[in-house]
């Protein structure tokens, strides 16, 4: 069966084991009434390289790429497995489509594909390729990255960008309210989202608030890729929204082919 597309937030590491949080129990009961994915294909921000590159075929090792939190966090594994045939599934929409793309044997799940995993399929028990995002994208290049991997939708195969619409580090606290901006610019986002605003999601960064709300636009980038997913003529469900240490969205979206 075909499947939609999907934005997740990944939050801070310690999302994963935090039950009192909104985003841990949206994403704990996201699949219960989804039919079971073939495969997934994610996309995280924090995998940045030089040029596009996807996981090589094999066991991917769970990679704790932060520092500061519980040792319940550095004990948590991920098992899942990157198959030959998803890795050349993958490898081969990503070409067809006319992009250039490597293996890469090094990589593995990083906290921002492991995290939104182990809490929507914690079994580990369904196919995973990650896909990396290149320094040099922008808004551009990653809507046609998503396009280019809008086929394996048709295939029964998941793909998820993972991120957040708010991503401010200087703007983070354990506790208060959510600020204005944060609020303002995700209902912003979101809007273009549900009506599927292609050119305006597009030029997000003309948004008053864009800089505030990410100094750096890698969390916001895979927004687009599962957005460019789900098909030329796509919008956004909002499935989720609430905010971590007072600033971050945990905004989430499914997103449909008209």
């Amino acid at each position: 069966m075909k499947q939609s597309p999907l934005f997740l937030p990944h939050g801070a590491p310690d999302l994963a084991i935090r039950p009192e949080l909104e985003a841990h129990q949206f994403l704990k009961n996201l699949c219960v009434s989804e039919v079971k994915p073939n495969a997934i294909v994610i996309i995280s921000p924090h995998w940045q390289t030089d040029r596009l590159v996807i996981t090589s075929a094999g066991p991917l090792k769970t990679i704790h790429d932060f520092r500061g939190f519980s040792q319940q966090l550095y004990d948590m594994q991920y098992a899942a497995d990157a198959p030959s045939w998803l890795v050349a599934r993958t490898h081969d929409a990503i070409t067809r489509y006319g992009l250039t793309v490597c293996e890469d044997n090094s990589w593995g799940l990083d906290h921002g594909a492991w995290v939104p995993l182990s809490l929507a399929f914690p079994e580990a028990d369904i196919p995973v390729v990650q896909i990396s995002l290149p320094y040099a994208y922008g808004s551009e290049e990653s809507y046609n990255l998503g396009r280019a991997l809008a086929p394996l939708a048709d295939e029964g195969i998941l793909v998820i960008g993972s991120g957040a619409l708010t991503h401010n580090f200087a703007e983070v606290a354990a506790n208060g309210d959510v600020p204005d901006w944060a609020l303002e610019f995700d209902h912003w986002v979101s809007d273009l989202a549900e009506r599927g605003e292609t050119c305006a999601l597009l030029s997000s960064s003309n948004h008053k608030y864009y800089q505030k709300a990410l100094p750096t636009d890698e969390h916001f980038l895979p927004l687009l890729v599962a957005f460019g997913a789900a098909g030329e003529k796509s919008f956004g469900e909002k499935l989720h929204e609430s905010f971590t240490y007072r600033s971050i969205s945990m905004s989430a979206f499914r997103f449909h082919s008209r």
